[in-house]
């Protein structure tokens, strides 16, 4: 049984917060304070109900499928009926998930659609930002995304050709080895469309002229949408056509195709992504537990920050160091962040369905988003943001600044700042052979700098080349 927050008095929408963008029909989403609430238009309010009643969304959630939710005793001007939801601590959007973050949210939605077939809906609207991540755990959001079922649709399950373009498409993306596309489908919209796609996955089609591959694309885009149309949308379109009875009989002969068997068979032969990056096994050999290094640190942590219970790694690679925090120190929540989507896909199979820990695909010093997102700095943050052994890079080969890495620390947190100085530079064992560093480039210098943002509390060698320092956010 969820616990109910305290009744309020009816809120005004003139006090609420809402998104900048929504096509939802079935009710909108309002924000006050901490809580979120979703205001059910009249039209769909028996609906939503019987959702609710008939056991459905109670299924959702027993099976950690669907954000909890409630029929709330909050008031809304306009609305006979509010729905609130449990508010999500660590907004994440799909350009952020690793290949297997992806695999699994996909598989979400087929769960939810097998679930909900079962009460006679169906689940139609299932692009991957109705999905996120409570931490390790894919949950769907979006109440407007279930129609009921039409006897009229057989097998057909009308959600086919959106799961396709969200989640298939990027997935064999990554299977066939492509490392930027997937992400940048969930990025931009259109970004990569249908055609390519059918172009790369039916490639003996490009061996035909270009107007033969035009015609063989338009028939098959064309005949793929007609019969994965909703039946009565398809009646209503093409009804008084003189050829509507062939029409028809087309739509019943093939809709059946786009079926969800159909697509879990599609999910079940992606196995792995097949591309290669940079740091993917940096952390392979890494044990903190016997590593003197990250015992100072793990040791700063308990006595020095005593108290803080949240933490952000930035670059924080395969994630063991965050993992070990969370086992040993009094921190009971990490956000573990890397650009390298391979290393953050190890992070996250070696935590799924975690409580504790939220993976994340994200380049702090390069941000990515879409226009109407919330900023991710509004999104995560924590007591503690942690960047070890990772300036060097960005100073030394990246052309960064001390300044804007120092500003990207300070907007993910709360209390506190650990980050690591490489005296050495670009030092990789071999002191007869490591690379020059700039004049500038200093132990004072690097101090002076982060005193200028953060109240000091430490700086300590912990490892040759690693120079550790401590700070706290300045009122």
């Amino acid at each position: 049984m969820i616990q109910q927050p305290d009744i309020i008095d009816e809120l005004k929408i003139k006090d609420l917060r809402t998104v900048d963008f929504s096509v939802d029909g079935v009710g909108t989403i309002y924000f006050y304070e901490d809580r979120v609430f979703r205001g059910i238009n009249q039209k769909y309010k028996e609906q939503v109900l019987e959702m609710f009643e008939g056991g459905l969304i109670g299924e959702l959630m027993t099976n950690e499928l669907i954000v909890d939710s409630w029929v709330a005793e909050v008031k809304i001007e306009g609305y006979e009926l509010v729905i609130e939801h449990k508010n999500i601590p660590y907004w994440n959007y799909s350009y952020e998930w690793s290949f297997n973050m992806l695999k699994d949210a996909a598989n979400t939605i087929l769960e939810i659609n097998k679930i909900a077939n079962k009460y006679d809906f169906e689940l139609f609207d299932v692009h991957s930002h109705n999905v996120v991540f409570d931490m390790g755990v894919p949950k769907y959001i979006d109440l407007g995304g279930f129609f009921r079922k039409d006897e009229a649709n057989g097998k057909l399950w009308t959600g086919y050709l959106s799961f396709y373009n969200s989640f298939y498409m990027p997935l064999y993306l990554y299977s066939k080895g492509f490392s930027d596309l997937p992400q940048s489908i969930q990025l931009f919209h259109g970004y990569y469309n249908e055609k390519d796609f059918f172009k790369l996955r039916y490639g003996y089609f490009n061996l035909f002229s270009f107007g033969t591959l035009n015609l063989i694309y338009k028939i098959n885009y064309n005949g793929r949408h007609l019969a994965t149309a909703r039946y009565h949308r398809v009646v209503e379109r093409f009804g008084n056509h003189k050829f509507s009875k062939y029409i028809l009989a087309f739509k019943k002969n093939f809709q059946s195709r786009y079926s969800l068997k159909k697509a879990y068979k599609l999910l079940g032969q992606i196995k792995e992504s097949k591309f290669e990056s940079y740091w993917q096994n940096y952390h392979d050999n890494l044990d903190p537990d016997s590593d003197e290094r990250f015992q100072r640190i793990t040791a700063i942590i308990k006595n020095e920050l005593s108290d803080a219970e949240s933490l952000v790694e930035l670059a924080s690679n395969q994630g063991k160091f965050a993992k070990y925090v969370l086992e040993s120190t009094q921190v009971n929540k990490v956000i573990a962040t890397d650009y390298d989507k391979n290393a953050v896909d190890d992070i996250y199979t070696s935590n799924r369905k975690s409580k504790e820990i939220l993976p994340m695909v994200y380049d702090f010093v390069r941000l990515n988003g879409r226009i109407n997102d919330r900023h991710i700095q509004t999104r995560i943050s924590a007591d503690i943001v942690m960047a070890l052994a990772v300036t060097h890079h960005l100073l030394l080969s990246q052309d960064v600044s001390l300044g804007h890495i120092f500003k990207m620390l300070e907007s993910h947190a709360k209390k506190y700042i650990i980050v690591e100085f490489m005296p050495l530079g670009l030092y990789d064992g071999n002191l007869e052979k490591t690379p020059p560093v700039p004049d500038y480039y200093t132990l004072e210098w690097f101090r002076s700098a982060f005193s200028d943002h953060f109240e000091y509390i430490l700086d300590e060698e912990v490892k040759i080349n690693r120079h550790l320092f401590v700070g706290k956010l300045k009122n």
